[in-house]
């Protein structure tokens, strides 16, 4: 296996409208990444994309060029005319037990009834849902009802009862507590208690991941609460052509995890996590603590 760090040569970055295409299009990105491999007939790699001047902070000449940490299980072709490739040979030395830092950029994606919902959508509004049906709200909602309309019948209908709830939810979240000593709205409150119930969600989702799938559980601080931060949640639309445009959303996630499994975990390292994999998602990056 290889571990490659993949940047745009300063040229093409600088003179072409290839930053553009890459920024505007994950599909593109998935097959100039592609080209690196060019004796490959399926796909041998897992990417993550970055900005270059968050990564080498010590070099005063990079700016916002992307750069692309890539594993793949042959060696990344050094004569690609619009890639610099520094790679190096992978074999990880890990032993069960150890506890590392982990980075990850994952598709979370759980299945109900046959279909597959994004994690966090899902727990919005499954969290409206309870809300609505707890305050007997639900006949003032319309056929089908989209998210802002859970949150327009709650903000309206709710009052005080409703604000008490947040308010006790809202108490019992170590991270969220403390802003209840702040002012705020019962819009507020709703929107940092699903953003409360998504925290929950995406914990669970990974946990789950970790403990039946990949060799790993999530290591906990001194209060029993998961070392764990989730971020950037956005939508990525791929173009495949014309005719064609779909996507599907990610999440950041920071933490540190224990190896439980270590075969497992190794196959995780060079096959990756969740969905979207041919798309940027699923590497896991790890170092010792």
């Amino acid at each position: 296996m290889f571990f490659s760090r993949i940047r745009l040569k300063p040229e093409f970055y600088k003179a072409t409208h290839l930053a553009k295409v890459l920024s505007d299009n994950t599909y593109n990105i998935h097959r100039l990444l592609w080209d690196l491999f060019p004796e490959e007939k399926q796909r041998n790699f897992l990417y993550r994309e970055e900005i270059a001047r968050e990564q080498l902070v010590t070099q005063a000449s990079i700016h916002g060029e992307p750069i692309y940490y890539v594993v793949s299980s042959t060696r990344p072709s050094s004569t690609n005319p619009i890639f610099q490739v520094d790679e190096r040979e992978y074999h990880p030395k890990i032993r069960q037990g150890d506890r590392l830092h982990f980075e990850l950029r994952a598709n979370p994606v759980i299945q109900k009834a046959g279909e597959k919902h994004d994690v966090v959508m899902d727990a919005q509004l499954t969290f409206l849902k309870s809300l609505c049906a707890e305050f007997n709200l639900y006949s003032l909602l319309p056929s089908n009802p989209k998210k802002r309309e859970f949150k327009k019948v709650l903000l309206a209908q709710g009052g005080r009862a409703l604000d008490i709830r947040l308010t006790a939810l809202l108490k019992d979240n170590y991270i969220y507590a403390e802003r209840l000593n702040q002012t705020m709205q019962l819009s507020d409150k709703l929107d940092w208690s699903l953003k409360s119930n998504i925290d929950d969600a995406l914990e669970n989702w990974l946990c789950r991941k970790g403990a039946q799938l990949h060799g790993f559980s999530l290591k906990m601080d001194k209060y029993g609460q998961f070392k764990l931060q989730n971020s950037a949640y956005r939508w990525q639309t791929i173009k495949a052509d014309k005719k064609m445009k779909s996507g599907f959303s990610s999440v950041d996630f920071t933490g540190a995890l224990e190896i439980t499994d270590v075969d497992k975990f190794l196959e995780t390292l060079f096959k990756g996590i969740g969905r979207a994999k041919a798309f940027g998602c699923g590497l896991l990056l790890i170092r010792r603590i």
